[in-house]
């Protein structure tokens, strides 16, 4: 066999079918095979293959193993005389291979070679033609001079730009989109070293082709399109953090010999800051509402200084009176979940001042000391109070006027709202046609999912997967709103997906057909005739959950104190004996328990059996106020909150419930849970009303 290619594919289905179509052209005539490597693809990759590609040899790994352990599998795995690490993410010209593969055979002394790459804006793709990064390459790359200096030489090594772009060059290396390699170079150096999960595997590579005494070859007589990042920004893994680790393992591997352990560390340090560079500015993007928030509090804060009546004695005391306020503020708001995932909420940014400024009052009463003016405290929640929701009103004004459209980069950083369909039949269709009709609300339609694999586009948008992946799917296409569709998607079946979906950001949505909606509280946003309901669960909420657990240690703790006493008074007298019981907890999980029995097998007093488990409460297992307290012996009912001493149920005057009530008292406690109805719920219970 004359040729295999190998590519290795993670969820870009659509690149993959052009790159597999533009390989078939360029291999006509060809002895050739093509091997896909899939890394557990949830775009339905492996389907589509084997339904129109056949021919193609698809090797499915169950987990993603990264780019260079995928690489070994099809290089294990190739019959080629010549072979081609491709890229899922490209498109070859018909010459392509053809003219790669002459150059080679003209020339025996290289072991592999790479052709011109263009980016999709048909410029050159820097990566295409490199020099390893030794001290004198490497140093300037890191330190921008090379972008600065693209034409000078001592700057511009690394990739090489001083050169020109159709010049034949002999390089140290080309990138791993395209390289063609001679099967006996992997013969004698063997496959890519797994130790890199993404990026560095091709420039190490290159390393060792050389070092076995072959050349590598920059050669421009050819081009193929490289849509860069496709695959990588899908991944799961921090690909950020990826690149930076090669590097790092590259130094290390092939630098820390051969150069003082100086110069060695010198290299080190520049990739941590150049790091370190690029993940503040990820953060900073990432946060960018927060620091607008956190800018217009600064504003109303120094704004409110200047209408005192004194002023500070010293900028010492301005600065810490700032970062206590902010602080304060900013915490306020994101322990109400302003900025987990309603954001741009102007009405969460209302509640977030006005809960700010009564914990402000209340610091000022604790700590008198700490508080520099009531007067500057009350300005402060003035300005405060029209800054945080005033500037979110603004961009919702400009957005719906079209001032600003979603394709804007203002639109991009703060308002776009990227949002998945739950259902692709007719419901599905109208929903995302309404969408995409009124873009000043900001959805963004990324494409459908559904319960089974649709193979076709619908309404001229992607089908990402199947419900089975969800979570997966939400994660790689960074949604943060889903939108179910009810004549695919009953009750049931959205339940049960909250389970999977719930660490995620991302708000859930209905439209429901009869007003049959989740029960529970919600906001209704309405796009002409399409009411969206959004579902909200208090229980989830960082807050909440904080409280409520601080809430169970302390009056377990309380009850333990009180009761111990009369606990072992009762124990001993009525000859009672603990026990381990097996109990349903949540999410599916099971944990032991002691509980109370009479020697003679009799069972012991209500609340004395419950005693016990407040053991279970202070280890996390239970709590006072849940889902009902089943043994592990019971149906298998899926808990989607801790199971409690009480809970809604207990309070019902019909104790007669099927599984469907249940779900619902769940559901309605996740919804609306908050501190005092857990309160409310537990005094009800003890007082019997």
């Amino acid at each position: 066999m004359e040729l295999s290619v190998i590519i290795v594919s993670y969820n870009v289905k659509e690149f993959l079918q052009q790159c597999i179509l533009s390989v078939k052209n360029a291999v006509d005539g060809m002895s050739h095979e093509i091997i896909v490597v899939d890394n557990n693809s949830v775009d339905g990759t492996p389907n589509i293959l084997t339904k129109r590609y056949p021919e193609v040899i698809l090797i499915a790994n169950g987990e993603n193993r990264g780019f260079a352990t995928a690489c070994n599998q099809g290089l294990a795995r190739a019959q080629g005389e010549f072979i081609l690490l491709l890229n899922p993410d490209t498109m070859l010209q018909e010459d392509t291979i053809q003219t790669m593969i002459q150059f080679l055979e003209e020339h025996p002394e290289a072991g592999a070679a790479g052709c011109k790459i263009l980016n999709a804006d048909g410029s050159l793709q820097l990566a295409c033609r490199r020099s390893f990064p030794t001290p004198a390459v490497a140093l300037p790359k890191i330190l921008g001079l090379s972008a600065l200096f693209p034409k000078v030489k001592p700057f511009a090594k690394y990739n090489l730009t001083y050169l020109d772009p159709d010049e034949l060059t002999d390089v140290d290396a080309v990138s791993g989109s395209f390289l063609l390699l001679r099967r006996t170079v992997y013969e004698k150096i063997g496959g890519l070293d797994e130790s890199y999960f993404l990026y560095g595997e091709d420039l190490d590579y290159c390393f060792r082709i050389k070092s076995a005494g072959w050349k590598i070859y920059y050669v421009p007589f050819t081009k193929i399109i490289h849509y860069k990042g496709e695959s990588t920004k899908l991944a799961a893994f921090d690909n950020f953090i990826a690149f930076y680790r090669a590097m790092d393992i590259f130094v290390r591997k092939h630098f820390s010999k051969g150069y003082s352990v100086l110069i060695s560390v010198v290299l080190r340090i520049g990739i941590i800051v150049r790091a370190a560079i690029a993940l503040i500015g990820r953060l900073v993007r990432k946060r960018l509402v927060m620091l607008v928030d956190g800018l217009a509090i600064t504003i109303a804060i120094l704004a409110a200084h200047q209408l005192q009546p004194r002023p500070l004695p010293n900028y010492p005391s301005l600065l810490s009176t700032l970062i206590f306020y902010l602080m304060l503020w900013l915490g306020t708001g994101y322990a109400i979940g302003l900025y987990e995932r309603r954001e741009l909420s102007y009405s969460r940014a209302v509640v977030a001042s006005i809960l700010g400024f009564f914990t402000s009052l209340v610091f000022n009463v604790v700590f008198r000391r700490l508080i520099y003016s009531p007067h500057l405290l009350a300005w402060a929640f003035i300005f405060i109070a029209i800054f945080l929701p005033g500037w979110r009103i603004v961009l919702l004004f400009l957005q719906r006027r079209r001032i600003i459209t979603q394709t804007s980069l203002l639109s991009k950083a703060l308002l776009s709202r990227r949002t998945i369909i739950a259902g692709a039949g007719k419901e599905g269709e109208r929903i995302a046609k309404k969408l995409r009709t009124h873009i000043e609300h900001g959805f963004e339609v990324l494409g459908f999912v559904d319960k089974t694999y649709v193979n076709e586009p619908v309404a001229g948008l992607p089908f990402l997967g199947v419900i089975e992946d969800l979570p997966e799917i939400i994660r790689i296409n960074r949604a943060t709103e889903l939108i179910f569709s009810t004549d695919r998607f009953n009750n049931d079946d959205i339940l049960a997906l909250i389970d999977d979906i719930r660490r995620y950001r991302i708000n859930l949505k209905i439209v429901p057909r009869h007003l049959d909606y989740i029960l529970g509280k919600s906001s209704v946003e309405n796009i002409e005739d399409l009411p969206l309901y959004e579902v909200d669960y208090n229980y989830y909420h960082i807050g909440n959950r904080l409280v409520k657990r601080l809430f169970d240690i302390f009056v377990a703790v309380l009850f333990l104190v009180v009761t111990i006493p009369l606990f072992i008074l009762v124990l001993i007298s009525h000859r009672y004996r603990l026990t381990k019981k097996q109990f349903q907890g949540i999410d599916g999980t099971h944990f032991y328990a002691p509980v109370l029995a009479r020697l003679n097998g009799k069972k012991a007093m209500p609340l004395m059996q419950k005693l016990p488990l407040l053991w279970a409460i202070l280890n996390g297992d239970m709590s006072f106020v849940g889902s009902e307290l089943k043994t592990s012996e019971s149906d298998g009912r899926f808990l989607r909150c801790k199971p409690g001493l009480t809970g809604l149920y207990r309070l019902q005057n019909n104790h007669h419930f099927d599984e469907n009530d249940y779900q619902n008292f769940e559901h309605y406690y996740l919804q609306n849970h908050t501190f005092f109805l857990d309160v409310e719920i537990l005094l009800r219970t003890i007082l019997h009303i």
